[in-house]
């Protein structure tokens, strides 16, 4: 019987893991003034955030399969080391169309480093232990958008766009340090799969046909699209709709940040008693009233409706994804533990490929009003609702629910 793989330090697999939202938040105020110094169109502008989210999708479909075959460490410490090198090359980039496609193996990397995160802990942790685990990765993680534009404002205050990334280009070096110091081979030899296409493609079928696993990413890519329609699609639109300025854009989206994370906190300290199952139906129901409002307000109009009703709103939806994303994570990780590279790849390749599908929303329909976002994030949440009323009828969910963790 081998022995048990050492357990990652937990500051490894929150940079490696909190790294996509950090490289996206930080520079998201900044997207107007990227437009201007390139000298590009609003829609170039949105698509080095759509290039890096599609990136994201791409890492962790290939390299998360890839880690099943070949173990999870090396591949993770490159993937620190090449996001450095591709945060520089992203500062130093001269057109949009060189920033989009450095963003986009940028992207990439980061997603790999995502997708492994994933499968050390599902490598090391059990059912509600393993939910616990990701609640906690989760609840800092995700003050990365809270941290992130506050950061982010202040490099724009004393410097410029690029200035953001020589700051993540740091903060690469600092994620491959960590891996390297706190990050053991989980995933021994006798453990592994074989490699090839071909056993990679009867993997990926394997779980594609398994309805447990899949209802939890369907889940987890409705829920996402009305999530990433607001990451991508707010920044114009509250800015043009209520003429705020970088900064007090900043303070909503990270107040709507704080909100996240501390309903993650929340989802550490409940999981174990409530189940994942029943704190992802909490979540995305918030999320699902939140949402539900804003075309409401789109319709009475900004000039009646104050700022601080959308804000709310949106605040709304935003905490709800504290509870539905590490629970949704957790469930199909443990649906798919047989092949927890290649569940990771799934999950979070699928869930960003709808990401970057939907982002550019508001760019091609129109940021100058609130409707084009509301009714996309309504319609988004309010069939991520629908899916869990059909699925939650399923007692195999139930299974799920009552894993406990072993040590």
């Amino acid at each position: 019987m081998s022995t048990p793989p050492r357990r990652p330090a937990l500051v490894a697999l929150i940079l490696v893991m909190g790294v996509g939202p950090f490289a996206t938040d930080t520079y998201i105020a900044a997207l107007p003034e990227l437009q201007s110094t390139l000298e590009t169109s609003a829609t170039v502008a949105q698509l080095t955030l759509t290039a890096f989210i599609v990136g994201l999708a791409a890492g962790q479909l290939l390299i998360g399969p890839l880690s099943d075959s070949f173990g999870r460490r090396r591949l993770l410490l490159g993937c620190a080391v090449l996001f450095a090198a591709l945060s520089a090359v992203c500062g130093l980039s001269p057109t949009g169309g060189v920033l989009v496609a450095a963003r986009l193996l940028q992207g990439f990397v980061a997603g790999g480093g995502v997708a492994l995160g994933r499968a050390v802990v599902t490598d090391t942790y059990r059912g509600d232990r393993a939910a616990a685990t990701f609640g906690a990765i989760s609840s800092v993680t995700f003050f990365g958008p809270v941290i992130a534009p506050a950061i982010g404002g202040a490099i724009l205050a004393h410097g410029t766009w690029r200035t953001v990334f020589a700051a993540l280009t740091v903060l690469g070096g600092l994620m491959a340090l960590a891996v390297a110091l706190g990050v053991t081979e989980t995933l021994p030899p006798e453990r592994r799969h074989p490699a090839g296409l071909r056993a990679l493609g009867v993997r990926m079928a394997d779980l594609a046909r398994d309805g447990g696993f899949m209802r939890h990413v369907a889940l987890q890519c409705l829920a996402g699209a009305g999530f990433f329609t607001y990451i991508g699609g707010s920044s114009f639109v509250l800015r043009s709709v209520y003429d705020l300025s970088p900064t007090q854009y900043t303070i909503i989206f990270a107040s709507n940040a704080a909100g996240m994370a501390a309903f993650s906190l929340m989802f550490r300290a409940l999981v174990v008693r409530a189940g994942a199952v029943r704190l992802r139906a909490v979540g995305i129901t918030v999320s699902t009233l939140g949402a539900a409002g804003l075309p409401v307000v789109a319709v009475i109009g900004p000039e009646t409706v104050p700022l601080a009703v959308p804000w709310a709103l949106l605040c709304t939806v935003v905490a709800g994804m504290g509870f539905s994303i590490p629970a949704t994570t957790a469930l199909a990780q443990e649906a798919g533990r047989r092949a927890a590279g290649t569940a990771s790849a799934l999950q979070g390749g699928l869930t960003f490929l709808t990401a970057a599908l939907v982002t550019p929303l508001t760019g091609v329909f129109g940021h100058d009003t609130l409707t084009p976002m509301a009714i996309a994030m309504s319609g988004f949440f309010a069939a991520a609702f629908l899916l869990m009323l059909v699925v939650s009828r399923d007692r195999r969910t139930d299974a799920l629910e009552t894993i406990h963790a072993h040590s």
